[in-house]
């Protein structure tokens, strides 16, 4: 069944009065979020199969509580007080981000004079706290956060929104003990999406790789901020963003009610490309007990002397391999793909997979590097090529910046 939260609101201030508290709260104020030991056969299904997804991150205005809707129906009154009306085309814009779209400035352009904007504003902020008292939070919320719990998902915020709007709704509403981390703009020099800085400010929070986490956004400047993050977008639309055109999302939802988590989980595995770095950061979680560091960190003599003879070791077990191979080759033997080429294979990934673990070891986001040498190359392709073959680098070239990678991650 699905919760509602009603609310309300005063004239000047959006402050809703709580009705539910989480599990996890305890005398109004968020305990610490405890795994749940014994979950559903759905869920374990989902934890053992997914792709390594450990975190979510809500976008709020629009998906938590849906003040895009009555922010939009409180200016279109506003505009008919002055006989204009406002264009879902025009305010659409702004939705979700940050000073994308100046609804007094388009009214006073349509009306050819300034106005007395405080005055004009404070009419406004009573209509839409009118309206906000009369929402309840948006369908499935609940049921989302109260699965990711019992999961043992980290969980967060990040919004282009304050704190001092997010912070007493997510308090009032008794939502606050569900999420571990709550970003806002003013935590980023009050840069609001598209712009990725909120969502990256989250993911380092919560210590999480993006792609191990699941974003959840209900307009295409969420979404496209999410995505430049590096983060597995999932669009779940409200009334006022149906009908805009996303970026190239990875799911689409018509509502939080519409799939349960464990579904969507289930869902997403199917169409998230596996990496290597996943299989390698599930290994590791698997052996040691817990993954990989998340962030760049400074690896000890130990951990260094450990992954430099690791690489050793499977560097001489591919070169024997080959020699093997170059001999019968020389030789004239046709070498039988099915049989002959397994063995250099297996020892190929064995190295592969022990450079992949020397990058993740050292919490250095083995995808996100790989991504930017393969640009550095693919930038290669049209240029020149040596004698034997290699391409060599055109004019302009720009070499792979890891350490910008590094900086992000």
């Amino acid at each position: 069944m699905v919760q509602t939260t009603f609310v309300n609101l005063t004239a000047d201030r959006r402050r809703p009065t709580a009705v539910h508290r989480p599990p996890s709260t305890v005398g109004g104020r968020p305990s610490a979020v405890k795994k749940c030991p014994r979950l559903t056969t759905a869920v374990n299904q989902v934890k053992l199969t997914a792709m390594i997804i450990t975190t979510l991150i809500f976008d709020f205005d629009g998906l938590i509580f849906d003040s895009e809707s009555s922010d939009y129906l409180s200016w279109q009154q506003t505009y008919a007080d002055f006989g204009q009306e406002l264009p879902h085309a025009v305010w659409s814009v702004g939705i979700g981000g940050v000073d994308l779209f100046d609804p007094l400035a388009y009214l006073e352009q349509q009306l050819g004079r300034s106005l007395e904007r405080p005055v004009v504003e404070a009419i406004r902020r009573e209509r839409d706290n009118a309206i906000l008292n009369q929402l309840p939070v948006m369908d499935g919320v609940v049921d989302y956060l109260t699965a990711a719990q019992e999961m043992g998902l980290r969980v967060g915020i990040a919004s282009s929104s304050l704190h001092s709007w997010v912070d007493p709704l997510l308090d009032r509403l008794g939502l606050t003990g569900y999420f571990q981390v709550v970003r806002c703009r003013d935590d980023v020099g009050d840069v609001g999406k598209p712009d990725p800085a909120v969502y990256r400010a989250a993911l380092a929070a919560l210590d999480a790789r993006p792609y191990e986490t699941i974003a959840l956004e209900d307009s295409p400047n969420g979404a496209t901020a999410a995505l430049a993050a590096g983060i597995n977008t999932v669009a779940v639309p409200n009334q006022m963003t149906r009908d805009l055109p996303f970026p190239a999302i990875q799911y689409r939802l018509n509502s939080l009610a519409e799939t349960p988590l464990a579904d969507l989980l289930a869902e997403l595995k199917l169409k998230l490309p596996a990496s290597n770095a996943r299989r390698l950061r599930q290994f590791h979680t698997a052996v040691d007990g817990s993954p990989p560091p998340a962030r760049p960190i400074s690896p000890d003599a130990d951990l260094l002397a450990l992954r430099q003879q690791l690489i050793k070791e499977e560097y001489e077990e591919v070169t024997a391999v080959y020699q093997q191979l170059l001999a019968a080759a020389q030789n004239g033997a046709q070498i039988d793909p099915a049989k002959e080429l397994a063995p250099l294979a297996h020892e190929l990934a064995d190295l592969l997979y022990v450079v992949y673990g020397a990058l993740e070891t050292c919490g250095l986001d083995a995808d996100a590097v790989f991504a930017e040498v393969h640009r550095a190359n693919m930038s290669k392709a049209g240029g020149p090529r040596r004698a034997d073959g290699k391409l060599l680098k055109p004019p302009g070239w720009r070499p792979a910046d890891v350490a910008a990678v590094l900086r992000n991650d």
